[in-house]
């Protein structure tokens, strides 16, 4: 009885988060609630790769829908005001504010906008404490020990995280479709622990975002926004990080293997852009999604298939990003491979996305 109480209190969650996710979603498409100037995503600029003016304040749609729903679970269910998970959703709406800043007033300079981040995390860690613990890495656990040392490495992991995901929305659905799946793999994980909150916590974030996407992809008639990369990347940053604290069967090499996209994402750019003597924080359209996407419209798929280029962009990029990393976390999981094992994987990945972006270039220009 206990069972199905359980995942019937499961399917609740999904199930009203999807459908809160789609009207919340369609009030902030169909209705001008902030003025089209402010809200509209415009076509100008070098990394974009849509065609019409799309509003970019769909992080305002998942930040609300899983405000409300936080609210429904406290009525329904126990919540702990102390849980982690509570001041980390705290954080990542603070992170959202600073990103949808930028999405009304499209003019903060890169730099100013970095400070804000630092600043907001430093304060968030040094008040919160949860930084990062082990890394099952021995000479970086060794430094851990230094608390200075473990607020840095945290902060630059999370401030990463956000960059990256900031860096991954540009194609229909790809963010989204992303932290989607990651989340169902984090689901996995967490559903071998007694941590209610983070399991149910999980099962809400999925639900909203399946329900923004039905908006996001194929079509793409909301976006995301910096407000919602930012948001979707802080929450990545801390539930791994919360996880590998907190879990036993989860630990941060596991995260760096789901996040090996983002992080190749990050630092493949950085990289070229210092190797070309370009400005670091200003976007180009020279990331594995624009130049797939470059590639794709050459070959007309879109007068082939029913989805557009855009939104088939975003979904191959999905699949190179997490087909890997699902299957080297299932035989890890089932077969316990070793530490060294992960990191190798980790460096063999990250030279396969490195030799894949170079022939599309090498592609795109003949």
């Amino acid at each position: 009885m206990n069972f199905f109480l359980n995942h019937l209190e499961m399917l609740f969650l999904v199930f009203v988060s999807f459908i809160m996710s789609i009207i919340s979603t369609m009030i902030f498409i169909k209705e001008e609630i902030i003025p089209n100037r402010y809200s509209n995503d415009y076509t100008r600029g070098s990394q974009k790769i849509h065609n019409n003016n799309i509003k970019r304040i769909g992080g305002l749609s998942i930040v609300f829908t899983l405000f409300l729903m936080i609210q429904i679970y406290e009525i329904f269910f126990k919540l702990n005001e102390k849980d982690g998970l509570l001041y980390i959703y705290l954080y990542c709406c603070v992170i959202f504010l600073i990103g949808f800043t930028e999405d009304l007033i499209k003019d903060i300079k890169p730099g100013n906008r970095l400070s804000a981040l630092f600043i907001i995390t430093f304060l968030w860690l040094i008040s919160y404490g949860q930084s990062i613990q082990n890394t099952n890495i021995d000479f970086v656990d060794n430094l851990i020990k230094l608390e200075t040392f473990a607020i840095i490495l945290t902060m630059m992991c999370i401030i990463s995280t956000l960059n990256a995901t900031n860096m991954m929305d540009g194609a229909n659905g790809l963010l989204t479709i992303f932290v989607i799946v990651v989340s169902v793999i984090l689901l996995f994980y967490a559903s071998h622990s007694k941590d209610l909150f983070l399991i149910n916590f999980l099962l809400i974030l999925i639900g909203t975002l399946v329900g923004f996407l039905v908006f996001n992809w194929p079509k793409g008639t909301i976006f995301l926004g910096d407000g919602g990369s930012y948001f979707l990347g802080a929450i990545l940053s801390t539930l791994l990080i919360y996880m590998s604290n907190t879990l036993n069967n989860f630990n941060m090499l596991n995260a760096l293997i789901i996040m090996i996209y983002p992080i190749w994402e990050l630092t493949f750019t950085v990289v070229r852009r210092v190797y070309f003597s370009s400005n670091i924080t200003q976007p180009d359209n020279l990331h594995l999604h624009t130049i797939l996407h470059a590639n794709i419209k050459k070959m007309n798929f879109r007068k082939k298939y029913i989805i557009n280029n855009n939104a088939l962009t975003g979904l191959i990029i999905n699949i190179i990003a997490l087909l890997p990393s699902i299957i080297f976390l299932f035989f890890k999981f089932d077969s316990n491979l070793t530490d060294n094992e992960s990191i190798s994987f980790f460096m063999i990945i990250f030279s396969i996305y490195s030799i894949f972006y170079l022939s599309l270039v090498k592609r795109n220009t003949n």
